[in-house]
């Protein structure tokens, strides 16, 4: 397998991990009672990590915005396979590159939603 083959597949398992845990903190965000601070899974592709980002619900829905943008805690980044977009003191928000920008984007639980939503034609 070539290099850039190799990359590819690399990004697409860091877009499919980081994914599944954007998935479980769109769960909590519906779960959360209103609150300054939500405590959100580090959206980052170490499948172990289980260290929490708090962010408040203005924060998380800006960076939902898109569907190539994951939180997680400074340092968690991988850049072979991802760009840091924004940091600040709590966080850092990255881009996935190359073949895990549409592995996101195809895996963004919103994006699925609204892909089932039946199409409502003109009213006769």
């Amino acid at each position: 397998m070539d290099e850039l083959a190799e990359l590819d597949l690399q990004r697409e398992r860091a877009a499919k991990n980081e994914s599944l845990f954007r998935e479980v903190n769109e769960r909590i965000e519906e779960l959360a009672h209103s609150s300054t601070f939500i405590e959100f899974i580090c959206e980052c592709a170490d499948k172990s990590c289980s260290e929490l980002v708090s962010l408040t619900r203005e924060e998380y829905e800006a960076i939902r915005d898109g569907s190539n943008a994951f939180f997680m805690v400074a340092g968690h980044d991988l850049p072979r396979v991802e760009q840091i977009v924004d940091a600040t003191d709590r966080y850092i928000v990255v881009a996935k590159l190359g073949a895990g920008e549409q592995v996101a984007d195809r895996l963004d639980p919103r994006r699925r939603a609204a892909r089932k939503r039946p199409a409502h034609g003109p009213r006769e």
